[in-house]
Parts: structure tokens; sequence; C-alpha cells
């Protein structure tokens, strides 16, 4: 946020919004009553026992569905409304926005976010340009939806190479002060997809191993109390710490030893291409798009998606040092940014 320009005019969410997304019993919520959103609430929960919403929906359809008619339209009209995200911003933006123009975003390969397919077709077919990170990505959406081949295109995540490391020089951080242990980090949100479930498994496997090491894990969501859960349950408390969300994520990729990515299936990651910015050694997880940003045993290593194959990837940087440096060295010689993207991006969008 302190990064917006003055002249970008920030909209309050609504507050049925709010409740919409965030979990009952939440403080956010006690300071910011509600009578729709207590209505939003019970209606949910109403719906969800006596089996009320349409068969098939996911989670987050069932959410929209259920909330969509109390949210309130937004009054302003638009030249162009762009959604950021599949899922909700999606829904959002063609129900509640009025605009001459609306792009839609999806950020995953379809096929794995099990959305039903007939309620998102409404939304697809009432924007005019659908925007897509990678190929893999578009041929997900494609062989779901051939009708809306002609109005998707692949626009890839912007990495800014020379202002991701001035960040990452900004400041000093106190979290991997220990310079004795390996130090590793992970950054994703808190959901079953970045399978932080793996990477607790696969740390106890490393501490069973006698390595010592700090794996750090930046990002909140969902799934944080079941993941510590797992932490406390594993005995991993001093090894393995969840320390939520920073404002400069660049700083603890600088510093890391090596970069680990556990996901069950990405777009293309983008902080996967910031990792490779500060050229660090990176495990990373066979999910089908991997091979768009990470050639294996070049600019990282790929494991199979099992705790054990990524405690092993992690064994062998420790074992071998050879290899993360050449690791680094391939990173060096090919890693480049493309701010110079953003030119496309504009060109799409008007």
């Amino acid at each position: 946020m302190k990064q917006l320009p003055s002249y970008i005019t920030l909209i309050e969410s609504p507050r049925a919004l709010l409740w919409m997304s965030t979990p009952k019993g939440d403080t956010i919520l006690r300071g910011n009553a509600s009578f729709i959103g207590i209505i939003g609430k019970l209606t949910w929960k109403i719906r969800n026992i006596c089996g009320l919403f349409q068969k098939g929906l996911n989670e987050e359809q069932k959410l929209w569905q259920n909330w969509k008619m109390l949210i309130p339209k937004l009054s302003q009209k638009y030249d162009i409304a762009v959604s950021y995200m599949n899922g909700f911003p999606n829904y959002y933006l063609i129900d509640k926005v009025q605009a001459d123009k609306k792009v839609l975003w999806i950020h995953n390969e379809y096929q794995k976010l099990n959305y039903e397919r007939n309620y998102d077709h409404y939304y697809y077919n009432a924007s005019n340009l659908i925007i897509t990170i990678s190929d893999t990505c578009l041929n997900s959406f494609v062989d779901v939806f051939p009708e809306f081949r002609r109005k998707i295109g692949v626009l890839e995540n912007i990495t800014n190479r020379s202002e991701i490391l001035l960040k990452g020089n900004e400041k000093t951080i106190t979290e991997f002060d220990d310079t004795h242990k390996l130090k590793i980090l992970s950054v994703g949100r808190l959901c079953e997809q970045k399978g932080f479930d793996l990477a607790i498994m696969a740390a106890e496997i490393l501490k069973q191993k006698g390595i010592s090491f700090l794996w750090i894990v930046l990002g909140e969501g969902p799934d944080r109390y079941t993941l510590q859960e797992l932490i406390d349950d594993k005995g991993l408390n001093e090894d393995f710490k969840l320390i939520g969300i920073r404002e400069n994520p660049y700083v603890y990729i600088n510093k890391c030893d090596i970069f680990i990515q556990s996901s069950r299936y990405e777009g293309k990651s983008i902080v996967l291409d910031e990792a490779k910015v500060f050229c660090k050694p990176i495990v990373v997880t066979r999910y089908p798009t991997v091979y768009d940003n990470i050639t294996d045993g070049k600019t990282g290593i790929i494991v199979d998606m099992h705790p054990r194959a990524i405690a092993k990837g992690v064994a062998d940087l420790v074992r071998d040092s050879s290899i993360g440096e050449r690791l680094r060295k391939n990173l060096y010689d090919n890693t480049i940014g493309n701010e110079g993207e953003i030119d496309r991006y504009i060109n799409v969008m008007f």
C-alpha cells in the first residue's frame, strides 16, 4: 500500500465483502459490526446444513452464490475494469462493477482449481478479455472452455530484477541471525495448494538426519492453525517457523541458503523467478507448470511431490556443495528481468 502513487484512489471494501471473506470469530469482525454480515453468515450456515447449493460448486463458488445478493454494486462506471485473480475477484468484477471493458485473470491451471464449469462459464462469457500467465495455463483453460480460445491471451508476471535486488539489500533481519544453521525459506499463502504440510514432514526427516536448520515460511492463510499443530506434533517449533506476512520478502530471499517451493500446483510462480534473481539454490516439487520456471539440474532441483523427495533435495545440496555452486552460476548467467514486458500489459488492456 505504501508503494501506491498519491494519484491512485483506493475504494474501501464493503463490510459485507469483509464478512464474506473473514472466518467467524475473527477479531476483525468485532470492529466492523454489520447486520448484513450477520445475515450472510447465518444463511451460509443454513444453506450448507440443508444442502441448498447447486450441485458441484466448489467452496469459493458456494460462498459467492450465498453472498452476492448482499454485496452492493459500485456506483461509479469505468472505462475498463481488471480483475487480478480467478475466483472472487472475477465474480465481483462481472456482478458488481460497471465498465465498458472487463478483463478477467487466471493465475493457475484452471483444471487444478476444481471450479464447476457451468457456473464459471457465465462469468467468462460476460468478459471482454481473459488473461493467464503461461502457455500451460492457457492450454488448461482452453481444454475446458474451447469456445473462449479467441479471447484469452498470455501475459507473464513481471519480474523487475533491479528493483528486487535493491529491496533485497534494503535492511537487515534478525530471524536468520543464527549463522551456524542452514537457512531455508519458503514463501506462499498458507493453504493446501502450497503444500506446506509436505514441507513440515520433510523438515522432520532433515532433523532425523542430523541436519541443523532454520526453515522460515513467509505468508498467511486459512491453514495456519492446522500447520502449526503439525509443527507442534513433529517437535519442530525451533526449526520450522511460520512468521506471517512481511512487507519486504526480498531481504529474506537474499539471506537464505536454500529456497524451497513445495506446491501441489501453480500457474507460473513469480516467487521462483524472484528467488532466481538472487541466484539461490532452489528445490521445487514436480507440479505440471514447474518447467515454465525451472530447468532441472541447471536452475534448480525438481523433486517428486513427497516429503522424502523434498528432504533428499535439501540433503543433496548440503552433502555436495558443488551442486549449489553450479545452480548459482547458471542462475547468474541466465536470469534477467522482464520489466520491459509492461508495455505488453498496456497494449493488451487498451
